[in-house]
């Protein structure tokens, strides 16, 4: 299963955030569906992102890895140093993501997603119950 199937069914489940790990460094890239930027918006994302924000999240490891000389436009942030991150839920609506590094536990990379649920499941018109199951 290539990537342009994992872009369909990611946009078909309106997945917002994807994490990969084996690169040994620190990348986030704009929301993409096809292989193009969806979205302008760099730090606060609400309603529906309409792309899947991808991140790479490699800065544990052994080594770190060098980027490539390839100058993208996708790509938001890069670090090359050791770091982790941090996923905050504040409710069944709002998501804090925090790039921090490991030296001093600082965050160098943040966004936030805000929506309703109802966003998610593509509820008809008043078709949603008023809460989920989480709440």
């Amino acid at each position: 299963m290539g990537r342009e199937h994992l872009q369909h069914l990611w946009q078909k489940y309106k997945v917002d955030i994807a994490f990969f790990g084996h690169v040994h460094n620190y990348e986030r890239v704009c929301p993409i569906y096809q292989n193009q930027c969806v979205n302008n918006e760099k730090s606060h994302y609400s309603g529906t992102v309409n792309g899947t924000i991808h991140i790479v999240a490699g800065g544990g490891g052994s080594h770190l890895s060098d980027f490539s000389e390839l100058d993208t436009v996708w790509s938001i942030h890069k670090d090359h140093d050791f770091g982790f991150v941090k996923l905050t839920a504040f409710n069944q609506s709002s998501l804090l993501m925090e790039y921090k590094k490991s030296s001093d536990g600082e965050v160098y990379d943040s966004f936030t997603i805000t929506r309703e649920y109802k966003d998610v499941l593509a509820c008809v018109h008043d078709g949603c119950e008023p809460v989920t199951l989480a709440a």
